[in-house]
């Protein structure tokens, strides 16, 4: 299940119809696409945070790597139609999905939403730019306490498990 914080903040921004604009697909697809990806997503930024040797650390890497991509504007850049920023989605996918992994988050994002993998593909990269955007952003000038205290629940630091893990687990069977 997403976050439903988040998903609202993304709806009520624009961010769902600035998707579906960008893409020429209808905003109920974006929303499905929106939907079913959203967990995964912030699956793989929890996942980008752990790989560090603690989660303080993680976070700060990561908001220091987003904010090195265009920190918040990224989201502006697709509430605002500009094309030329797709780079950047398809940069923070490799970083938190990998290679690997980002054909299955698509294939089962697909599967959830009933979308043409085709479709869930290009909301992906645009979906990680407002999700990054979104999150350093908030980040803005938080103490690291706050931080933690702000973006843990968002990306689901404490929860277990990651989803993630469920399916690295299909690709090893």
């Amino acid at each position: 299940m997403p976050d439903p914080g988040l998903l609202d903040v993304l709806r009520r921004s624009g961010g769902v119809v600035a998707i579906a604009r960008q893409l020429d697909i209808a905003p109920p697809m974006a929303l499905a696409a929106a939907t079913a990806l959203l967990p995964l997503v912030r699956a793989g930024f929890r996942r980008d945070v752990e790989q560090a040797d603690n989660r303080s650390a993680g976070l700060t890497s990561q908001l220091e790597w987003l904010e090195e991509l265009g920190g918040g504007a990224m989201a502006s850049a697709v509430l605002q139609n500009d094309q030329a920023g797709p780079h950047l989605g398809e940069a923070i996918v490799a970083r938190i999905f990998g290679p690997g992994l980002t054909q299955q988050v698509v294939a089962a994002a697909a599967a959830q939403s009933e979308l043409p993998s085709e479709i869930v593909a290009q909301v992906l990269p645009l979906l990680a730019m407002l999700s990054g955007g979104y999150v350093s952003a908030r980040a803005g000038h938080m103490s690291e306490a706050d931080r933690l205290a702000e973006l843990g629940p968002l990306l689901d630091l404490a929860g277990a498990p990651n989803p993630l893990d469920a399916l690295i687990g299909s690709a090893d069977d």
